[in-house]
């Protein structure tokens, strides 16, 4: 139902501004190279992130297979099914390497709040640098950055006495494991990239378009932090929306925030509907048969430990 009336909502705007979108149709070739290479890069960021996370429960992945689970789990995010993704990737790993998804899960856990923290970091930073040099800094996204900052207390004392949802269960496991191992800092680290990495996609996305040359990288690191939280809402549309409500409230044309964000994730598309299925088959031969009780006991456990995962792979789709 939500979807529904979301996907109401944009028609109608696409409709009534069926002109002004009409501005997509002169978008700049020569930013059609390095805007297909940051999906490209962004899917080695997520697959870095996964290969340090299994190497540390003992499973040595190469680094192909590593950027191929990344492409095959962000391919599944995108069919109509719950999970696909992750459920492909949980099948993998406990069929070829005998790893078990929950115990995975528990660090999967942890960078998904470490990515909402450092989201809310990064916009308040971004924000403060916007005002101090006198650009629109807008109280709703001062508003909405401090909430996600705030999740930030999840790494405190305090966090460990804070009632959690049945799908953070496994923080305090997770968190206590890369601690332990000195994973922390590294993950904030290839956090902050994925961030980067998203945001110069924006700056392209909008200089492509006419009107989009006066936006600045700071800019579009506010709509791309925006596109990345409401990636976690998972229905088709959101980004745009949000991005065209963000670019209206940094007195940028909003028409111009929903088209650079379609145009993003239209990239996004192209390289994981052109590379998934190769990487799908060169996995799948390396997985062979898989007895079905084996492969519905490994999705069954994915669907069970598998939203947070879903959640932080939104921006890299």
């Amino acid at each position: 139902m939500v979807m529904g009336v979301v996907l109401a909502g944009i028609g109608w705007y696409v409709w009534h501004a069926r002109r002004d979108l009409a501005i997509v149709t002169r978008f700049d070739v020569r930013y059609l190279v390095p805007m297909l290479l940051v999906p490209l890069a962004s899917l080695w960021v997520n697959a870095s992130i996964g290969r340090r996370l299994v190497g540390e429960l003992g499973v040595k992945l190469t680094g192909f297979e590593a950027y191929a689970l990344s492409t095959v789990n962000a391919l599944g995010n995108y069919l109509p099914l719950p999970q696909a993704g992750a459920a492909a990737r949980g099948v993998y790993l406990k069929s070829v390497h005998k790893l078990s998804y929950s115990t995975y899960a528990a660090s999967v856990v942890v960078t998904f709040v470490t990515s909402l923290a450092l989201s809310g970091v990064l916009g308040l930073l971004g924000l403060a640098v916007l005002w101090g040099i006198g650009r629109t800094a807008p109280w709703q996204l001062w508003i909405a950055f401090a909430a996600l900052a705030s999740s930030m207390v999840m790494f405190t004392p305090l966090g460990a006495r804070l009632p959690l949802p049945g799908k953070l269960a496994g923080f305090g496991e997770g968190l206590a494991s890369l601690r332990c191992k000195h994973l922390l800092s590294w993950v904030v680290m290839m956090q902050a990239l994925l961030i980067g990495i998203t945001a110069t996609g924006m700056w392209l996305a909008c200089r492509s378009l006419p009107g989009g040359q006066d936006v600045t990288w700071l800019t579009a690191l506010m709509l791309g932090l925006v596109m990345t939280v409401s990636a976690v809402v998972n229905v088709l549309g959101v980004e745009q929306a949000a991005a065209g409500v963000a670019a209206h409230l940094l007195n940028v044309d909003p028409k111009l925030g929903f088209l650079a964000s379609a145009l993003f994730r239209v990239m996004a598309i192209v390289v994981v509907f052109v590379t998934g299925p190769v990487m799908a088959h060169w996995l799948s031969r390396r997985t062979g048969p898989v007895a079905k009780s084996e492969e519905a006991g490994a999705a069954a456990e994915v669907v069970a430990t598998a939203p947070a995962e879903s959640l932080l792979n939104g921006s890299a789709q």
